[in-house]
């Protein structure tokens, strides 16, 4: 690998909330962002994430680290799921945005289904009943309730695209919206008991360095370089010159998937076109809690690695513990029995991926020691 592969950033994940359902010890509920070649996107939003975001970057400055967790650069926010451990800080953040200025228009995607739309569409504003088979905490009944709270784009200033994808299938499948330059975002449907998701974020292909010394070899004009460096087969006085073998190998695109909150032996996660380089992945109990997972459709951490193992991930970062859990290298330490690549976060984790693969995290409780993973 050249030196320039190792040093460019293609992701950085702060992790921003590991705790499940409610604040615990030193552990805030859910919320990552993630900073990417097309600029920055929130997944999930709990309660008190753009505080979060403020000390993030405030300790980050401290440290000398040229990383930032800007709300400014945020493009898009997108959730897992509706319950509201993971959105219930979008309200506040929104009217901070406005507050600072904020013109850039703004992206939330969230999933839903046919009936929780059709059913909103029919009752604007309304909570559903227990038998309309609709879920209060779905994104849908969500949104509209927001949006009557005083989040429109005449409330704040700027444009905010609110966009609903029904969750109908069990395969992953690209996102119909995609707000972000150079990066692609791909739905992964999960199993959490209503409408629910989690996101891969893809960079886009990378083309193969193009071989000028083999062009120049040949006494071509520089129109005719130009032409193969863009892609353009040309004719000579000695035939056809295939653009292609100009140019070294594609580079791996990279990825990183957010899981959400999930049950184990979910059919999308073996599915994936692009194995993930990271993957954040909830493990809400350790493994002899199983039946407690599957009561309340979350995961232990054997199901957490079972995850990396089929999509392919290379590294697994584990997140969203239960209150019971007290000292997470258990939690580390159970993963790694099915995937060695495993790492148990805290809050304020910082995992960075190059463009050659190599991955490293940050650690905000150690004063932000490096560690290659």
């Amino acid at each position: 690998m050249s030196l320039s592969e190792s040093t460019v950033i293609m992701f950085e994940l702060h992790v921003l909330g590991t705790s499940s359902a409610r604040f615990s010890h030193d552990r805030a509920v859910s919320g990552s962002f993630v900073m990417t070649p097309g600029g920055a996107v929130l997944v999930d939003c709990g309660e008190g994430m753009q505080k979060r975001l403020l000390d993030q970057n405030q300790a980050l400055k401290k440290s000398g680290l040229q990383i930032r967790s800007r709300m400014a650069k945020v493009r898009a926010i997108l959730f897992t799921h509706g319950h509201l451990d993971h959105c219930w800080g979008l309200l506040p953040m929104l009217h901070t945005m406005s507050l600072d200025g904020r013109t850039e228009p703004l992206t939330i995607i969230a999933p839903t289904s046919q009936k929780a739309v059709a059913w909103a569409l029919k009752n604007p504003g309304d909570s559903p009943y227990a038998e309309s088979g609709v879920d209060s905490t779905d994104l849908a009944i969500l949104f509209q309730q927001w949006q009557s709270l005083g989040s429109k784009d005449d409330d704040f200033g700027f444009k905010i695209d609110w966009v609903l994808l029904p969750i109908e299938q069990k395969s992953p499948f690209i996102s119909p919206i995609q707000p972000l330059d150079n990066v692609e975002l791909m739905v992964v449907p999960t199993e959490h008991g209503i409408p629910s998701c989690g996101w891969q974020i893809t960079s886009n292909q990378t083309k193969g360095k193009f071989d000028r010394a083999k062009a120049d070899s040949l006494s071509l004009t520089t129109e005719q370089v130009g032409a193969l460096a863009g892609g353009e087969n040309i004719t000579t006085d000695s035939g056809q010159l295939l653009a292609k073998d100009f140019r070294g190998k594609e580079k791996p695109r990279r990825s990183l998937l957010i899981s959400g909150d999930t049950t184990g032996d979910v059919q999308a996660f073996g599915e994936l076109e692009t194995p993930p380089d990271l993957l954040l992945h909830e493990s809400t109990f350790l493994e002899h809690k199983s039946e407690k997972a599957r009561m309340y459709n979350h995961s232990t951490t054997h199901d957490a690695a079972r995850h990396a193992e089929v999509s392919g991930s290379q590294v697994l970062a584990l997140t969203h513990y239960s209150s019971s859990v007290d000292d997470i290298l258990v939690v580390q330490n159970e993963a790694q029995e099915l995937h060695k690549r495993s790492i148990a976060c805290n809050d304020g984790d910082v995992f960075t991926i190059y463009r050659n693969g190599e991955i490293t995290v940050h650690r905000r409780c150690e004063d932000w020691k490096n560690y290659s993973l």
